[in-house]
Formats: structure tokens, C-alpha cells, sequence
């Protein structure tokens, strides 16, 4: 991928570091293969084909890199900081709260490690929790996950006061593993018009909301970029096209649409065709051709991830998140 149109990035995203080389006067902020393995780095999703398996940060400053309070981070000067943690819960059906604990220790883990390295925003986080719909009513395992989230945004003394971009689907390395984006520039929310806010959802969806924006403007490292959510066939609150995947991915690709056209990133002349990339988290395997053809039909010339990953509500069959630089 090329360079934001600035002409003055400082950021670059480029697919399959294993088959790019990067010029020379760049430096490997992270990459993140799409694996379920140990290394806190990846992201714990098996991949169902697509145009890349593996992603590359560069950044044109030197990066160094570090370990604490749980967190393991790399960091491009003057703000730009990779960090990533697991915590295995023990997924034991006896024990619902231990995830509940889990989020509320890495996200207080989180907020120390910005006081240590003093960058103050959160610029996008991304979350992979196994055996995510598992466990009955309140206790289904991303509900106290919200739970613990929730109580460690209620603490005193903590940065992050706006709600950044967010995805949260299943993982397959047990526990949770997060990989969040620092930096020393806010977050400008962004919200889809036609879906209700996740913070304010009803009560049905859990004791406590989830904690994040549709997507947001920042700038990474000096280059302005939009990241959006994981988005999914939701409109308001409620799902739709139960049982229907071609009809969920056009839902959805509708709400990444939205949200662009929202933050005033939308040129009806090339529409989904401005995406740096998409992810697609599919529930069930065999549905992942279906969902490639309508994203390449719908953003054309646009990479793909396909990546196996059970969403956050059963009936859900794909979930889309997407990042774009910004002029």
C-alpha cells in the first residue's frame, strides 16, 4: 500500500510482511499474523483465505520496545506506541467471573502503562475473547467482559475519557487477548446514524453497555487516518437477516458506508473503493466465499482478510472492520 495522499505520512500499512520488503527508511512498528498461536503479537483467528494473512505497521522513526504492567508495546517517537496483552481466564463455565476480572485487570493494566509512557489517548483497540457467547443470561462471557470493562472505566484517574474504535469478536487461544493503538493526539468519535450507539444500548444486551465508538479520525504517527469498528448486520439495536448471509454482508458493508459518510470520508465517485483494507470475521467457515465476492464486488481492488471468528451475538454471520488514511 502507498503512502497517505498527504505526501507526509509517517504511518504506513502494508499486507503480508512475509512477502514485502519495506524501504529503507522505515522501521517495523508490528506485525500481526492471523494465527491462533502464543505469540500476543498475532491476532488468535485462523484464516480462511483472502488477499492477506499477516499486516505490517511502519512507522519512520526508529521503534523501541518494552514490557509493563502486563503489556508488551513497541513505540515510534514522538507518540505512537503498538502494546498487546493475553490473560487466560481459564474459560471454566463454574467460575463466570474470572473474564469479569480479566478486563477489568487489563484495562487498569492499560491505563498504567499510558501514565508510564505518558501518552494519554486510545486511539483503537482490538479485543478476541474465547467461547465468547458462552454461559446463560448476564452471565454469557462478553457480557462480563462489558462488566469488568465497565468497572475499570469507572475508576478515578484514567485518560480514556473518549471512547475509541473498537472490535471484539471470538478468539481461539483461550482467554482474552487485546491489541490496542496509543498515541499523543485525540480521537474524534465518529457514530452510524443508523444504528444506535453501543454505550447506549438497552438492557437486554447486558448489566453493563459496551464501551466503544462506530470509528473515529485520529492521527497515527503523523498520518491522519479513519479506523472503524467491527460492524455487523445491526440496524438501531437489533440484528437483521437472521440466517442470511449474502443479505448480512450487504447490512453491513451499508453501515461501514454510513460511518465513512459520517465522518465526511465518503467521495461517491470511488464509495468502499477508498478502504486501505477490510477484515471480514466470519461464524461459519463455508460462508466465506459468499461474503468475498460481495466485498470485492462492493469495494473493488480492495484487500481482504478472511478470518474465522464466532461474533459477539449468535445469530450474527459476519462482522466487517476497515481502515482508510485520510486526505
Amino acid at each position: 500500500m502507498s503512502d497517505a495522499s498527504t505526501g507526509r505520512a509517517a504511518l504506513r500499512w502494508l499486507p503480508d510482511p512475509d512477502r514485502i520488503s519495506p524501504a529503507d527508511d522505515v522501521h517495523t512498528l508490528v506485525d500481526v499474523h492471523h494465527r491462533p498461536d502464543d505469540d500476543v503479537c498475532n491476532c488468535p483467528l485462523p484464516s480462511l483465505g483472502g488477499d492477506f494473512d499477516a499486516e505490517r505497521w511502519l512507522a519512520r522513526t526508529p521503534v523501541t520496545r518494552g514490557e509493563a504492567h502486563g503489556w508488551t508495546y513497541a513505540r515510534a517517537e514522538p507518540g505512537l506506541v503498538f502494546a498487546a496483552r493475553h490473560i487466560d481466564d481459564g474459560e471454566d463455565p463454574a467460575t463466570p467471573g474470572a473474564i469479569q476480572q480479566a478486563a477489568l485487570a487489563a484495562y487498569t493494566g492499560l491505563f498504567a502503562l499510558q501514565r508510564e509512557l505518558g501518552l494519554r489517548h486510545v486511539q483503537r483497540i482490538w479485543h478476541w475473547l474465547s467461547a465468547v457467547t458462552a454461559g446463560d443470561g448476564d452471565d454469557e462471557r462478553y457480557k462480563r467482559f462489558c462488566r469488568g470493562r465497565a468497572e475499570a472505566l469507572d475508576l478515578p484517574g484514567h485518560d480514556m475519557t473518549t471512547l475509541p474504535p473498537a472490535t471484539l469478536v471470538a478468539g481461539h487461544c483461550r482467554g482474552v487477548r487485546l491489541h490496542v493503538l496509543l498515541g499523543d493526539r485525540p480521537v474524534t468519535p465518529i457514530e452510524n446514524p443508523r444504528q444506535v450507539s453501543a454505550y447506549d444500548y438497552p438492557r437486554q444486551y447486558g448489566e453493563r453497555a459496551p464501551a466503544f465508538a462506530r470509528a473515529g479520525r485520529m492521527e497515527l504517527g503523523g498520518t491522519p487516518y479513519l479506523l472503524i469498528s467491527g460492524t455487523a448486520s445491526i440496524v438501531g439495536h437489533e440484528s437483521r437477516h437472521i440466517g442470511d448471509v449474502a443479505a448480512q454482508t450487504h447490512e453491513a458493508l451499508d453501515n461501514v458506508a454510513a460511518v465513512m459518510a459520517h465522518a465526511d470520508a465518503w467521495d461517491p465517485a470511488t464509495g468502499l473503493a477508498a478502504l486501505e483494507c477490510l477484515k471480514a470475521y466470519i461464524r461459519v467457515p463455508r460462508d466465506a466465499a459468499t461474503i468475498q465476492a460481495i466485498a470485492k464486488a462492493r469495494a473493488p481492488g480492495v484487500p481482504i482478510a478472511l478470518l474465522h471468528a464466532p461474533l459477539c451475538r449468535e445469530e450474527l454471520l459476519v462482522e466487517f472492520e476497515a481502515q482508510m488514511p485520510l486526505t
